[in-house]
Parts: C-alpha cells; sequence; structure tokens
C-alpha cells in the first residue's frame, strides 16, 4: 500500500511537494521520476518484497514503460508464471513487477485480469501516454484534475493541491451531494475541476494531443444472473471466501484481522487463522463512547476458539475536536459519517505495531446485511405504513426515533423508483431540502444541481431488476465505494494501515451478485445465504446471537463536550441562513435532534474556514 502522484504538463510545478503530501500513505521510501514533461512520484509502504529493488516508480526491462502503483495484486504469482512461460524474467519478487511486465506484454487486456485493489498510473513512453487505472471495486482512491493543458493526479486530493497547479474552488454538485449522503458520489469531489477516477475504469491521457479518454474496462453490472440451487450456491460461497481469504494472506509482513465479534470478521478470523503460516494476530477495541455497546466478549471468543494472539484496546474520545481537525486533513474534504472516528482512533493505536489488517467490508453489500434490505423487500408493507403513518402521524411524539421512521418508510414508498436507494440514504425529510440552510446566493447555486444524479445514472443501469437486487447494485457502486471504503482508506492509511477486504475478491463478488436476491433476504433474516454458507465455519452463538449496533454519540457531543465548538466554528463560515442558528439551539435544548444535519454542517464548516 502507498501513495502515488503524477503531473502532465509544460508549466512548472512541485514534485516532491505532491509526493511529501502522501508521507503517511508510504513512510518506507520516497521516488521520483521525471521526463518528457511527465512526473511520476511514490511514496512506498513497503509489503512485498521489501528490497529497494522494488521501489517505485518502476521502469520496465525495456525502458517504454514507468509505473506509479498503489495496491496489492492477489493473483500476481498466477500472472507471472504465465509471463514467464511468454519468456518475461523478473527482477523482484514484487507485484509491482508483475504488474509493469505484464502490461508491457498485454497492453489494457492486463487489467481485466487483475483480482486485487489498486490505483496505478503508467506511462508509455512511445505512444506518449498516460494511463490511470482503478480497481473495480474503488477500494483504493485516485483523483485527477486534467485542465489548462495539465493532468494532475495522485491518491488523495492533497496531493494535487501541492503540485501548485490545481486550485482549491467550491463545487455546489458535491456540496449538494454530501448534505444528503455525508459524502460526495461517482466523480464528483468538493474541488471545481477535481474529479474522483471512477472504479473499474481507466482514463488515457494523450500527451501530445492533451485529451483525456475514460472507458469502463470491468464494472458491477451486466453480470448474468445465476441460477445455481441454494445448496450449491451455499459451497460455492464458502469455497470462494475460503480462497479469498487464503490469497490475501500473502504479504512479507505480519498479518492480522480487525476482529469485532460480528460474522464477517469472525469467518475471515476462522479461515485465516486455518491458512496463516503462523500465529494470526486479531485486534479489537472498546470505546469510552459505545454506549453500552462492548463487542470485546464477543471478541475474545471468537480469539480463543482459534487461538490467536489477540490484542485489545480500550480508546477513549477525550478530545474530539482534536480528531476532528485531524480527520479532515486526511479526508482532503467533508465526510459526514461518524465512524471514521473510532476507525481512525483504533488505528493509530495499532499503526506502529502492524502493516496489514484484513477487514469484513463489502459482506453487507453482497449479502443484505442492512435494514434497508429487508424494507425494500417488504415494499408493499411500508408502503401501506406510509401511508397510516400520513394520516395519524400527528399523533406520533414528535422524537427522533419518529423522523427515522417516517424518513424510512417515505424512502421505501417513493412514486419515482430511482429515488428509493437514494431516500434511503438521505438523513433529510422530503420536505426538508437541505438548501435552505443556506444563504440566498449559496441556495439558487445549489439549486442549480442534482444531488441525485449518481442515483439516476445507476438507476438506468439496474431499474430493470427487482427492487431489493437493484439497492445491492446501486450499493456497490454508490454507498460502498464512496463512503465505506473511501472512509477505511482515509482513516487507516492516516497511519500507514494497509487493509484488505476479502469480500471484494473478484470471483466471490461477482458470484455473489449475480445469485438471486430471495437468497439473501428470508424473511426478517437477513444475510441468509451468507449465514447458511458460515454455518460450521462460524460459532452458532456469533452466526444467530443478536446484531450488536455500534453508534457514534455525536448527536450527544453536539450538546455537550461540542457545543461551543459547534456553534462557533457554524457561525465562522458566514453562509448559512438564520435557520442554522435556530437549529443549533433547538438541538442543544433537547427540543429537537438535529444532529444528522449539524454534524455534516460542522464538518463542511471545518473544511470550509481552513480553506478559505
Amino acid at each position: 500500500m502507498c501513495g502515488i502522484c503524477g503531473v502532465v504538463s509544460s508549466q512548472p510545478y512541485d514534485l516532491q511537494g505532491m509526493v511529501q503530501s502522501l508521507s503517511h500513505r508510504g513512510p518506507d521510501f520516497h521516488g521520483l521520476w521525471a521526463g518528457d514533461s511527465v512526473g511520476l512520484g511514490h511514496a512506498r509502504l513497503s509489503i512485498l518484497d521489501l528490497s529497494s529493488s522494488a521501489n517505485q516508480p518502476m521502469v520496465s526491462r525495456c525502458e517504454r514503460f514507468v509505473l506509479a502503483y498503489n495496491g496489492e495484486i492477489y493473483n500476481f504469482r498466477s500472472l507471472k508464471h504465465d509471463l514467464e512461460l511468454e519468456g518475461v524474467e523478473f527482477r523482484t519478487h514484487s507485484d509491482t513487477e508483475v504488474l509493469l511486465e505484464g502490461f508491457a506484454r498485454w497492453g489494457q487486456a492486463l487489467f481485466p485480469k487483475l483480482n486485487g485493489m489498486f490505483a496505478f498510473a503508467v506511462y508509455d513512453r512511445a505512444e506518449q501516454q498516460v494511463l490511470l487505472v482503478r480497481d473495480r471495486f474503488g477500494i483504493k482512491p485516485l483523483y485527477y484534475s486534467c485542465r489548462y493543458d495539465s493532468l494532475v493526479f495522485g491518491s488523495e486530493i492533497k496531493s494535487l493541491l501541492a503540485s501548485g497547479l490545481v486550485k482549491s474552488t467550491l463545487n455546489f454538485q458535491g456540496l449538494h451531494e454530501y448534505l444528503h449522503f455525508s459524502t460526495t458520489l461517482g466523480e464528483t469531489t468538493f474541488y471545481d475541476g477535481v474529479k474522483k477516477l471512477e472504479p473499474g475504469h481507466v482514463a488515457v491521457y494523450s500527451v501530445a494531443a492533451k485529451t483525456l479518454d475514460i472507458q469502463p474496462y470491468a464494472v458491477n453490472y451486466d453480470l448474468s444472473p445465476v441460477n445455481d440451487s441454494l445448496d450449491v450456491a451455499i459451497e460455492q460461497i464458502r469455497h470462494l471466501f475460503e480462497q479469498s481469504v487464503k490469497s490475501q494472506l500473502v504479504a512479507d509482513v505480519p498479518v492480522g484481522v480487525f476482529l469485532s465479534g460480528g460474522i464477517d470478521s469472525t469467518a475471515i478470523t476462522a479461515f485465516a487463522s486455518k491458512h496463516y503460516d503462523g500465529k494470526l494476530k486479531t485486534f479489537s477495541a472498546g470505546f469510552d463512547f459505545d454506549q453500552g455497546i462492548n463487542e470485546l466478549p464477543n471478541a475474545r471468543f471468537v480469539a480463543n476458539r482459534f487461538e490467536t494472539d489477540h490484542h485489545e484496546f480500550y480508546i477513549k474520545g477525550e478530545d474530539v475536536i482534536q480528531t476532528l481537525e485531524s480527520l479532515g486533513g486526511y479526508f482532503d474534504q467533508p465526510f459526514g459519517d461518524a465512524a471514521n472516528i473510532p476507525l481512525y482512533l483504533m488505528g493509530k493505536e495499532i499503526g506502529s505495531k502492524h502493516k496489514v489488517i484484513l477487514q469484513g467490508d463489502g459482506g453487507d453489500e453482497l449479502f443484505a446485511g442492512y435494514r434497508q434490505y429487508f424494507r425494500v423487500k417488504n415494499e408493499k408493507m411500508f408502503r401501506l405504513l406510509s401511508q397510516i403513518a400520513t394520516q395519524f402521524g400527528h399523533m406520533i411524539p414528535r422524537s427522533s426515533k419518529y423522523y427515522r421512521m417516517m424518513r424510512s418508510m417515505y424512502a421505501v414508498a417513493q412514486k419515482d423508483r430511482s429515488l428509493i436507494p437514494a431516500r434511503i440514504y438521505s438523513s433529510e425529510m422530503l420536505t426538508e431540502s437541505p438548501q435552505r440552510l443556506f444563504r440566498q446566493e449559496w441556495r439558487e447555486e445549489l439549486n442549480a444541481v442534482d444531488p441525485f444524479m449518481r442515483h439516476r445514472q445507476l438507476h438506468e443501469k439496474f431499474g430493470h431488476l427487482d427492487l431489493l437486487q437493484e439497492l445491492l447494485y446501486t450499493d456497490m457502486n454508490a454507498i460502498l465505494p464512496d463512503q465505506y471504503l473511501e472512509k477505511v482508506d482515509r482513516a487507516t492509511m492516516a497511519s500507514s494501515i494497509e487493509v484488505r477486504v476479502p469480500f471484494l475478491d473478484n470471483e466471490l463478488a461477482s458470484y455473489a451478485m449475480a445469485l438471486p436476491s430471495h437468497y439473501k433476504v428470508r424473511g426478517k433474516e437477513k444475510k441468509f445465504l451468507l449465514k447458511k454458507a458460515f454455518r460450521g465455519v462460524v460459532p452458532d452463538e456469533i452466526l444467530y446471537g443478536p446484531k450488536r449496533g455500534f453508534s457514534v454519540p455525536f448527536q450527544y457531543w453536539l450538546r455537550t463536550s461540542l457545543k461551543d465548538f459547534m456553534v462557533d466554528t457554524i457561525r465562522a463560515s458566514h453562509c448559512y441562513s438564520q435557520e442554522v442558528e435556530e437549529m443549533m439551539f433547538s438541538h442543544i435544548n433537547g427540543k429537537r435532534d438535529h444532529g444528522y444535519t449539524l454534524w455534516k454542517l460542522l464538518n463542511f464548516s471545518i473544511w470550509q474556514n481552513k480553506n478559505g
């Protein structure tokens, strides 16, 4: 795992400053390569082949190609074998060289062969082209700006800003999406002219023509349905998951597991402890803000069952203000999912002790682990409930629970089906558009853009599927890469930790996504298929025990320890309407819980005040 950056420009730029801005992603070695108006930079976190021969940017044996690469290719050994059969000789034991020589041999035909998490740039000196490539699921980030006859790119936005060629100017499309979803979606960012390369896409920049062409090479749709019986699907899921965990244990440094004591992390621990050469390390944390939900006993039970080298941390959120400001520096743009706080704090505890961690992201999106999947599976019932609530809602006390319930029912009852996935994840009521919170000139800018643009695009691809399957596919292409995987990457790379996600193996994910939705939700039981597949692998106490939720009490903090900081920070941004002032004091006085909205406004204000 590393940080990459680069520039194609005839103008002066600061390549060294770009690499330095990514030093937290790769503290082991910083490399630069420049020629032909192209510059590539790399900050290395050494995982495979720890020798200096695997440093980057790396030049191919034929000297035609130059590579800067971030990630891990789990099937690099089989690819290396195929290349050796074609006469390719290797100088290192790294997956980097396999990637580089594979491209030199096969060109873009290599990309669909890659099973892993990655973002990389390769410069073809003969064709005068720079190619930017991102993995199929968006596990690893890649940002770019193509303006004024220059291309600037990097693993994080801060590296683009450090080049001296990219300015920090607010993008209202990004702001409007953030106000609904706590993050930006698709290619959108908070910066005008800065975009995310979408998962499974390749961008080809012509150095001579100064043009950029972007095309998909692997996408999470257009999958042929799998009609295997339930029994066959159970066996196949178990087999593919075990193979994925086994392949992701390959490293020249110790590998560990984030063990929460839930189904997904327990399954990873079970198979990893079986195949790991040595004693597997597991890490669990308790927090002083977990509202009484303590995962440590379950994690300890699992660690004892599989005889891991178990480590527990008890983390205090004593200085939330400093944590918020630090996270803002690592995320580069506002991020409203407060779950990044415990992940970041846990990473700080582990970072100096471990480099590679396996984690369970992707399991809920592939196998329907969230409450909303049950709701859309029972769409007709929730439509009826929404009609009843409309008529008799005035009789229900206006509590936080009431507003969450109403949002959920209204979302599923949307007449415009393309908006059902969007409204499920929006924390705003249908009647409470977030642009009302801004001054008139800001409101006009927000009204000019569509915050649901990404969901409308995805509905065009998935609208022919049943509603549950459409939501699962939408989540795999929106909420997973743009919120959950982004959260994991930034919060853990802040401490130079590489997190691998076995559920997002190409073969496993393709098979799971193509299975019928009724295999995944049965009645009120979520993750039906996964529970069947892991029976006998995951202890029944975990498999069928109560699901333990975890939430960060930011609503409470905004009334107590963060109260003054919130008021001062939001006021200092000078972009809000009087309604925000009223919301703050309504929340502080306990009249209504505006925590979700105020948390997003606070994080946006921290970013805005810093960037000017």
